[in-house]
């Protein structure tokens, strides 16, 4: 595939992940519809934001204190703030101003969590609830997926798009089965990749 080729359906992806981020959609949600890292889903949220306070200045004075406290607490449970700002439209500053009026510490990211941490959290990840691990750890939930790396990273986007559609249609249907259906539909996926898919969506709320 030529480099122009290359550069046309990135570009292409990139609009229809803007389309999905405009529409409200999660920065995580839209990572697994599209079989992307997170961290270019925020890339992409990072620079409509960016494109909306051009065209209009974000005062923070648009929002009321019990907006600013809703924004405030998903900070607590483990939201990361890049995904927060990007959702609500505030810029980071601003919200980490509004946390340390609260008394509310700011998950740490990845890059600032020690090796040794990392390597304790991972001992963690298969009997523990991982909202409760971010807690302890002040992190995020991006942050420890990142470290998990569950069984459903390695599928590629068309599996990860069937997965999506049949977990929504029908979420308490056994692995297996649903890795028959898969089959039928000339997809190869594991049991363990369709349990931790379930896992994560449910963890989003979607199922």
């Amino acid at each position: 595939m030529s480099t122009s080729t290359q550069k046309i359906n990135h570009e292409l992806i990139n609009i229809q992940v803007a389309i999905e981020l405009d529409k409200g959609k999660k920065i995580a949600e839209v990572a697994e519809k599209f079989g992307l890292k997170i961290s270019a889903v925020k890339a992409v949220a990072r620079e409509l934001v960016t494109e909306n306070q051009q065209k209009k200045t974000a005062k923070s004075s648009r929002f009321t204190d019990s907006e600013r406290e809703v924004l405030v607490g998903r900070i607590g449970v483990g939201e990361s703030i890049e995904d927060i700002c990007s959702d609500a439209g505030v810029t980071e500053k601003t919200l980490r101003r509004w946390c340390k009026q609260r008394g509310v510490t700011v998950p740490r990211r990845l890059d600032q969590i020690s090796l040794v941490e990392q390597v304790e959290i991972r001992e963690l990840l298969n009997d523990n609830n991982w909202r409760e691990i971010a807690q302890a750890y002040n992190t995020s939930i991006d942050a420890i997926e990142e470290l998990a790396e569950p069984p459903h990273r390695h599928l590629d986007s068309e599996s990860l798009s069937f997965l999506f559609e049949i977990l929504r249609e029908q979420p308490l249907a056994s692995a297996k089965k649903l890795c028959g259906t898969a089959c039928e539909a000339g997809l190869t996926i594991p049991e363990s990749a369709v349990s931790s898919y379930r896992k994560r969506l449910k963890l989003l709320g979607i199922i």
